[in-house]
Parts: C-alpha cells; structure tokens; sequence
C-alpha cells in the first residue's frame, strides 16, 4: 500500500464521514481486500482520538493563555519576569510534546495489536434462517466490507435481530466503523448461559484493546481463559503481549 496524499484524504473523509455513499462502499471494499489499508485507517482513527484527548486540549488552553500573557508582558518593562514567561511556555510546549508523543506510541501499539488479533465473525457461521432478498444483500454487503450498509439495514429491520449469532454480526459491523461502544452493547447483550458468549467476550476484549482501555481488556481475557475454551490460546498470547505494552 503505498501511503500518498490522496490515501490519506482518503481516509480522512471516511472518518469525518464526508465521503458520499459511493466513495464508503469502495472504500470499504477496499479494506476488507487489504489489510494493511485496514490498519492505517485504525492508526488514523486513533491519531484523531488523541488529538482530541481532554489532557491534550486542556494542555492547548494553556499554552494559549500563556502566549497572552506573554504578548502583554512584552509591552512591559519588566523584561527579566517576560523571560520567565517565556521559559515557562517552553517547558509546557516540551510537555506537550511528551504527552501526545507517549500517547501517539501507546497508541499505535494498542492499534498494531488490535489488528493482528481482529478478524470479523465469518459470516458462513451466521445462521440465516429463511432466506430472503434482503437478508442475502446484508450478507452480501457484510462478506464484502460494506458495513455501514449492514448496520443501516440492521437497524432499520429489528426483527432480523433474533439470535446472538446475529448480534455477533451486527457488533463487528459497528466495531469496523469506530462505533466501538455499539459493539460492546451488542456483545454484552449475549447471555454467559450463551454457547457465543465466550466468542462475544473475545471481540468485548478486542473493543476494550481498541478503546485503549487495557485494564478492562485483560479482565475479559481472564475471564477467557478461565473458561478454558477455543479462544483460551489466542487470550494468553494477548494477555502476556499486552501487559508488556
């Protein structure tokens, strides 16, 4: 994948969700044919959460403060205290940038790992039911990568909703368009009496993984592993990555 400007435009309007209706499809298409493409839209979506980070912003209400008090203490004669104005919005300027430089790594960590352990719920394992057009086109639209297709139409027709496998399904179309809390909403919805519920407790992990909530993300991967199911290798082998990060 070669990273240009157009590629990153690109990207940008799929987030702000400026891209027509068209330009999501092929977008999405494209992405669920290159995996790389994937993870570069992930780093992205996490770049645009730290930037809009509490820490961060508050952090740029401070340098802005400080830059005016600067400008009127240059109008002053005390010129030795202007020095230590500025000194002080250079110290803040330089913890700024350790701020978002550490949360910029920890974040591209927290996304690297995601997209090495995420792979959508396939959709042979969904069971369908009676057949019908429109159920086949959400299929359709979901082997293809068109989720914001899927999720419209999910939303729109409640009654398809009526398995968890179903849940699985609509939570990883959510998950795939950074609608991260829909997902878990789904996942959570499936019973611990649910032969799925071990399935939906590794995407619960993977959600919390990609919301850089760590803590939260290893309490499920116990739980995981507690169970002793299909998905107790894969847990300890991102436990034991995460709690190195």
């Amino acid at each position: 994948m070669e990273r240009t400007q157009e590629l990153f435009e690109k990207i940008e309007g799929y987030l702000t969700q400026t891209l027509s209706k068209e330009e999501v499809r092929a977008f999405e298409k494209e992405m669920a044919e290159d995996s790389e493409l994937k993870r570069e839209l992930e780093k992205q979506r996490e770049l645009h959460k730290v930037l809009s980070d509490k820490d961060t912003l508050d952090f740029k209400e401070k340098l802005q403060k400080i830059s005016e008090e600067i400008k009127k203490e240059q109008s002053r004669s005390n010129t030795y205290f202007s020095y230590w104005k500025i000194a002080a919005s250079i110290i803040i300027i330089l913890g700024v940038g350790t701020l978002l430089w550490n949360n910029l790594n920890k974040t591209n960590n927290f996304s690297d790992l995601y997209a090495s352990y995420y792979k959508p719920y396939p959709v042979e394992d969904v069971t369908r039911g009676d057949a019908t057009n429109e159920w086949e086109d959400i299929v359709k639209n979901y082997s293809e990568g068109n989720y914001d297709s899927v999720i419209s139409k999910l939303e729109k027709t409640n009654s398809f909703i009526t398995s968890e496998q179903i849940r699985l399904y609509l939570g990883n179309s959510y998950l795939n368009t950074g609608k991260e809390r829909e997902a878990l909403l789904q996942f959570e919805m499936i019973s611990d009496a649910s032969r799925y519920r071990e399935t939906a407790n590794w995407y619960r992990a993977l959600t919390h993984l990609k919301l850089g909530k760590t803590n939260k993300s290893l309490e499920v991967l116990k739980e995981i592993i507690n169970y002793n199911g299909i998905y107790k290798e894969k847990a300890m082998q991102l436990k034991a990555e995460l709690s190195e990060l």
